[in-house]
């Protein structure tokens, strides 16, 4: 499954972005990540329903998050305010991979 991620905003105005294969990461990372995915319901959701309709506060992280899986593919934007709730376990995972991989690079 790819996984490409991206977070912007929030109160140091960061942009981090992950990129992944789970066939390519440690197994405990990938079963994690797969899990994480399913349990968020990611592939039921409607990216119109979850888009940001405005910047709102200026301290809120910008997702954007595009899961391939073969035949199955989501593509979607939300914040901190319009995630649902099923979907922020995912999405705070991957920010903390973002930022590992980020400090990694530096």
């Amino acid at each position: 499954m790819r996984i490409n991620f991206e977070c912007s905003g929030g109160f140091a105005n960061l942009l981090l972005t992950y990129c992944a294969n789970t066939d390519e990461l440690s197994e405990e990372l990938s079963q994690e990540l797969l899990s994480l995915i399913d349990n968020s319901g990611v592939f039921n959701l409607i990216p119109s329903q979850v888009a940001p309709t405005s910047h709102g506060s200026p301290d809120v992280f910008f997702y954007q998050l595009t899961v391939n899986n073969g035949n199955r593919s989501i593509s979607l934007s939300c914040n901190d305010i319009t995630a649902p709730p099923a979907l922020r376990p995912l999405l705070t995972r991957l920010q903390e991979l973002s930022f590992d991989q980020r400090m990694k690079s530096n």
